[in-house]
């Protein structure tokens, strides 16, 4: 049972390529009845189609492609004309088997009633039996079955949840690699505190020795068990300081080439993680490429449509598909056809004029609709453009007057009128004038694209046309992304909708600012989220992105935290849906990130109040304590006995990175030492009060200076506690709960 179950779905693979052909040919065939020169290929579509249904005992499309078979038979030996009336019997049967092959896929029987009145149909167009020898039948058997061999050698069907699962494996080892590559950096910081903690020690060791070098005491005295057994004048004459001088050399010289040892180390961990990187970009284009489709499959799906469509309005329409070998993912494939659908059905209802009126414009009676696409980079761009009479774009303004999108005297631009069409609920369609206009429905199409992490933008010409672009990553596993931080919460963007990273002086709210020369728009992510900001500096990062327009948005996050190659997986059913998010993915600290589509943000208003909605853990944000000190192991200590509930730790090592860190992220408390390099305690203290964040943020100073004169000018600034090395690490913990309000 489960051997035919798989035969039945490589036949189902199979006659979806066969449909396609015989569907393909049939519409070119009627577009020039006197080439003969693809009716062959049409045959052998049939032919396997008949042979192919017959094995897995689908006998109703069997016997209906052994009838197709026969007429194209008698097209190709030229004993039947192709008409107008054949084209649509051959159309009107493919029809009906892509309605068998769709109930074949649900488990369902085959009908016959469909199949009989199909014959009665043929039966009508007088069916002439071709005569057949029984050398050529099987020469061309023959020459079939070897050229199917051949082609089949170089072929293997597989199924694609396969693809996709194993898709999901190189996204899961792609989130492995970029852990271990923070690890690695970790390691490189570590390295790089040890080698300043030896340099300090090479800097007292040498001084050291400069001082007692040749110091030597009047009575010298061993006490190296090792040395006992020399008389004194059978070794050199050092005293103890000497000899710790030199032990003390010779170990900062092990630990020197230790630490050369970990570069060494560090360098061909670098190398092999290259390598792997390397294998794991390639496997992934290479699955990629497996689990992709020509797009001229997808746009050959839309020549019947044109022919219908066309006929229904009365119009003259003929369809060009250029760019048809670019390949894209199977699931904007599948995705994208409805929006396709939507945007020429409105180029052919709504777009095109009738012949009459054409002439009238000076145009050819037979409009035209352009399907073209390309990759560009790491996107794929699709062009549906038609020579219609363009958008209204007056109909277009009354309708965002009336829908309350613009206020009657406001000045708006072509490329906002444009955005409206776009906009949910929006239609210029008029009881009296159903021929005016466009956009009916358009926010669905924007919406598809938002699912594939793509947009779409529209530029339109009076009596000259219109052209849509559709854009979106050429894959939709494996994606390069944006980090950012906003409300204290990570999420990601794909790189591939986004122009630029810049930053912004937010400290009046600016609503838009000028930006190349361009005016672009403001939008607060704190305020779309409905989140409270966790940045502190006047100064935010920004997201460039378009709006479907060439007006530049900028979208003011809290901080930016890099890029990434991550797996982005589909959205869980309970949150399906939600706008802005259009999947998600885990970094590489496990952590699970929102994956947000720009062009959806930009169109949602902004949260006048924080949600409500917001859950608990983040109303109940983790304080951020900063803890400033050059020396590697009391940061370590701070940060293990300030880990609480409640509680996050960022380290620096000197006043200018912590000032630098104070910048870029929300800081409830500073814990810092007086004595560091490039900025010390001091300095960092009047830095801050110049900022006037003392009177803001706690400060505890902990220093091995335990004299009244450091300890008063330390006060004068306004601080909270001074705390003398080695101190309590519970009586630690204890102020800095008070200080914070923290529960116990």
């Amino acid at each position: 049972m489960k051997q035919e179950k798989g035969i039945l779905d490589f036949f189902l693979i199979e006659s979806a390529d066969l449909v396609n052909v015989l569907e393909q040919g049939f519409l070119a065939l009627e577009s020039n009845p006197d080439d003969l020169s693809k009716v062959e290929d049409l045959f052998r579509a049939a032919h396997s189609m008949k042979g192919s249904a017959a094995l897995v005992r689908l006998h109703p499309i069997s016997e209906l492609a052994h009838k197709m078979e026969d007429l194209l038979e008698e097209v190709k030996d030229r004993r039947r004309p192709v008409s107008k009336p054949l084209i649509d019997w051959f159309l009107k049967a493919l029809d009906v088997i892509k309605s068998l092959l769709k109930k074949a896929s649900e488990g369902k029987p085959l009908p016959e009633e469909p199949v009989r009145v199909l014959q009665e149909e043929i039966q009508a167009l007088h069916i002439v039996r071709p005569v057949k020898t029984t050398a050529v039948v099987e020469r061309k058997e023959y020459d079939r079955g070897r050229e199917e061999g051949e082609l089949l050698s170089n072929m293997l069907r597989v199924r694609i949840d396969i693809i996709d699962e194993i898709m999901n494996k190189i996204g899961d080892l792609t989130v492995i690699k970029s852990h271990l590559l923070g690890r690695k950096k970790v390691i490189e910081e570590l390295r790089g505190e040890v080698a300043f903690a030896l340099s300090r020690l090479l800097k007292e060791v040498g001084d050291f020795t400069d001082r007692y070098a040749f110091s030597l005491p009047e009575k010298v005295s061993y006490v190296d068990p090792l040395l006992t057994e020399f008389r004194e004048l059978e070794f050199d004459r050092y005293d103890e300081l000497n000899l710790f001088t030199r032990k003390l050399q010779e170990i900062t010289n092990d630990i020197n080439e230790g630490l050369k040892s970990i570069e060494e180390f560090l360098a061909e961990i670098t190398t092999h993680f290259s390598n792997i990187d390397r294998s794991l970009k390639e496997i992934r284009e290479l699955l990629s490429e497996a689990r992709t489709v020509e797009v001229g499959r997808l746009f050959q799906r839309f020549v019947r449509t044109v022919r219908d469509l066309a006929s229904v309005e009365g119009k003259k329409v003929r369809l060009l598909v250029k760019g048809t070998e670019t390949r894209i993912d199977k699931v904007p494939y599948e995705r994208l056809y409805e929006p396709l659908l939507h945007l020429i059905r409105n180029a052919i209802t709504h777009g095109i004029e009738p012949p009459q009126e054409r002439r009238r414009k000076g145009k050819p009676e037979e409009g035209t609709i352009v399907l073209y696409c390309k990759r560009k980079g790491n996107t794929i761009e699709i062009y549906i453009k038609d020579d219609g009479r363009g958008i209204d774009l007056e109909k277009v303004r009354e309708m965002a007057v009336k829908m309350g999108i613009f206020s009657s005297g406001q000045k708006i631009t072509k490329k906002q009128l444009l955005r409206c069409i776009f906009h949910p609920g929006f239609s210029t369609m008029q009881k009296a004038a159903l021929e005016a206009g466009r956009g009916i429905g358009l926010d669905v199409v924007r919406e598809a694209l938002a699912e594939i992490n793509g947009t779409v933008e529209v530029a339109t010409k009076k009596d000259q046309g219109t052209v849509f672009r559709l854009r979106f990553p050429v894959t939709l596993v494996v994606v390069n992304v944006v980090r950012f931080e906003v409300g204290g919460m990570e999420f990601v963007v794909p790189s591939s909708l986004v122009e630029e990273l810049s930053e912004l002086d937010v400290s009046r709210q600016p609503v838009q600012t000028s930006y190349r020369g361009l005016t672009a728009r403001i939008r607060y992510l704190d305020r779309v989220f409905g989140m409270y900001t966790s940045a502190q500096s006047p100064r935010r990062p920004a997201i460039v992105v378009k709006d479907g327009s060439d007006m530049p948005v900028l979208l003011v996050v809290d901080s930016l935290l890099g890029q990434e190659d991550t797996l982005i997986k589909p959205l869980p059913r309970f949150i399906e849906g939600i706008g802005y998010y259009t999947g998600v993915s885990v970094s590489t600290e496990g952590k699970v990130r929102l994956v947000i589509n720009p062009l959806t943000v930009v169109e949602r208003p902004e949260h006048t109040t924080h949600s409500r909605f917001i859950p608990v853990a983040l109303k109940q944000r983790e304080k951020a304590i900063l803890v400033v000190d050059d020396s590697l192991s009391v940061r370590k200590a701070l940060t293990e006995t300030l880990q609480m509930n409640q509680t996050r730790v960022i380290t620096a090592t000197n006043g200018l990175e912590a000032l630098n860190i104070i910048d870029e992220n929300w800081v409830d408390m500073v814990i810092t030492d007086l004595e560091m390099p490039v900025m010390h305690g001091y300095e960092l203290l009047r830095e801050m009060n110049r900022r006037g964040l003392l009177g803001k943020l706690p400060v505890i100073i902990i220093t091995s200076r335990g004299s009244d004169k450091h300890r008063d000018k330390a006060l004068s600034f306004g601080i909270q506690e001074y705390i003398v090395k080695p101190f309590d690490h519970e009586e630690l913990r204890q102020k800095v709960r008070s200080l914070l309000n923290l529960t116990t």
